[in-house]
């Protein structure tokens, strides 16, 4: 059997037993299969290094636009870029980098990754249509992720406490109960990912494929490796033991002597990355179980084809067959305003927290979650919890206050008309809904515009605007059509202003900033 040496010019690559021809893994089979006569070899018969225990040589491709590394045991480089999406020649070099312990092998195919994606998208009926290009889905490459999967071992006493629940009769007893365990722990492959296909590392695995470089250290999740090992350990008491509950006596108890060692695993993800500008559409699909994952964007002339539509149907159901009252229109418009105030907020202080990088990992060995300027917005506001009493007393102060406002704004005549308006019963539901809906728009918007994580306060403010001037007219009792459509048209144009600015904000929130590499340029 022949095998070609590692040089800089040609660098390494299994050779076919047959024809000499280069071999690369076949997902189907699951062996390697040449290029040129087609002849399936096992990975076992395939030749490795002397020093396999720790690192080995491998073929380094860099992207020269945002300097993202992958590398492989193969020597051809592709053409496109699967981090910042551009269609580059990656540049090659040889490297020694850590040799992985495990790998899971690819099982899903190039056909099957796309097929899967189509079906992904085939829901999503806004999404733009060069994300369903045959050139964008023909840019899917297979690269295998490093993931730590970790070995908890620790032996030791333990002070635990259970407790226990149970009716005899017509009485509940509730017991608690000191337990005293000799700790025996062996926890293997605490990883959040499955590594069931996972085999013995072998480097013909990444023939034709590529691989990720593990640019974290392994000690950055021991405090979690540790965490989850306790649960497991408890879980067990408690299953063993019968126990409802089982937790420790101590708030700072720990796992009894633990010893952690570590494994790198490689897991197989088909990835995409499609770019629009300066932003980059990542989509990764699970090369075990077929899985997608992706954040969809919409197209903003799909948006506007939807909205046109729904808007020219209801013209005509309403020209045809139905006749709203002025007022009633009002209402609904301000209902319609009031739903996409709330959609606004929610979508902005989610962009605020990608923004900001709130909830991400912690990589400064603590064990803890990132906490930035959203997670310190969001604990202030824990801290300063609004209970159900302030808040009723916020909506009937508002509600009073508005009440003598109008009540001195208006004349004798307008009150009078007021007055006999509490006849018409229906008019003064509208009234009355009416006005919850103020008060909530300026509860809403005043909390959105002192978090400053809710996005563009004008839109929001001119409904608040649109709505008190509606409001007005109700309770002065004009008659005058023009003003009720008036102020319905300015509370739709909002709100049509707020969809746009939805519609953008979840397109930034479904793509990331081209990413950067290091240092070839600030990263964003």
């Amino acid at each position: 059997m022949e095998q070609t040496t590692f040089n800089q010019r040609e660098g390494r690559r299994f050779s076919c037993p047959g024809c000499g021809g280069g071999l690369q893994y076949d997902i189907p089979s699951g062996k390697l299969k040449c290029d040129h006569c087609g002849q399936l070899t096992e990975i076992g018969a395939m030749p490795e290094e002397s020093d396999r225990e720790s690192t080995m040589e491998v073929t380094e491709f860099r992207c020269p636009q945002c300097g993202a590394a992958v590398y492989s045991s193969g020597t051809s480089a592709t053409s496109f870029c699967s981090f910042c999406g551009s269609d580059v020649v990656l540049t090659a070099k040889l490297t020694r980098t850590r040799r992985p312990a495990r790998i899971v092998p690819f099982s899903i195919t190039r056909e099957q990754c796309e097929q899967k994606y189509r079906e992904y998208l085939g829901s999503f009926h806004l999404v733009p249509s060069t994300l369903k290009s045959a050139e964008t889905i023909s840019h899917f490459r297979p690269v295998y992720v490093p993931f730590w999967s970790y070995h908890v071992v620790g032996e030791g006493p333990s002070v635990l406490k259970g407790t226990k629940s149970y009716t005899r009769g017509d009485t509940r007893y509730d017991e608690t109960y000191d337990l005293d365990v000799d700790a025996k722990i062996d926890q293997r492959d605490i990883l959040k990912h499955t590594t069931d296909r996972a085999v013995d590392f072998h480097p013909a695995y990444l023939s034709g494929f590529y691989a990720q470089v593990a640019d974290v250290r392994p000690e950055e999740y021991y405090a979690e490796t540790e965490a989850a090992a306790l649960r497991l350990f408890l879980s067990k008491i408690k299953d063993s033991t019968k126990m409802d509950t089982v937790e420790p006596k101590n708030k700072n108890y720990k796992l009894p002597n633990p010893k952690i060692t570590q494994q790198l695993v490689m897991l197989p993800v088909w990835l995409l990355a499609h770019r629009e500008g300066d932003r980059v559409v990542y989509t990764a699909v699970n090369g075990r179980s077929g899985e997608v994952v992706c954040d969809v964007p919409v197209a903003m002339m799909r948006v506007i084809g939807v909205a046109a539509g729904i808007a020219a149907g209801l013209f005509i159901l309403l020209q045809l067959f139905l006749t709203l009252k002025p007022d009633l229109l009002l209402l609904l418009c301000a209902l319609l305003s009031l739903i996409t105030q709330y959609r606004f907020s929610a979508m902005h202080e989610l962009l605020f927290n990608r923004r900001t990088r709130a909830f991400e990992p912690d990589f400064s060995g603590s064990g803890k979650r990132y906490v930035g300027p959203a997670q310190m917005l969001l604990n202030r506001r824990d801290k300063k919890q609004m209970t159900a009493g302030k808040i009723i007393s916020r909506i009937m102060s508002c509600i009073g206050a508005a009440i003598v406002v109008m009540g001195l704004a208006v004349n004798s005549d307008g009150l009078y008309r007021i007055i006999n308006k509490l006849e018409n019963t229906p008019q003064m539901i509208v009234l009355v809904a009416l006005l919850v809906m103020l008060v909530i728009m300026v509860i809403h918007t005043a909390r959105r515009v002192q978090s400053k994580q809710g996005g563009p306060a004008v839109p929001r403010i001119v409904s608040c605007v649109a709505c008190a001037a509606g409001f007005l007219c109700l309770l002065t009792g004009q008659v005058e059509d023009i003003y009720y459509y008036a102020c319905a048209a300015v509370l739709l144009l909002a709100a049509i202003w707020e969809l746009s600015v939805i519609t953008e904000a979840h397109n930034e929130y479904a793509s990331r900033p081209v990413p950067y590499f290091d240092g070839k340029e600030a990263r964003i």
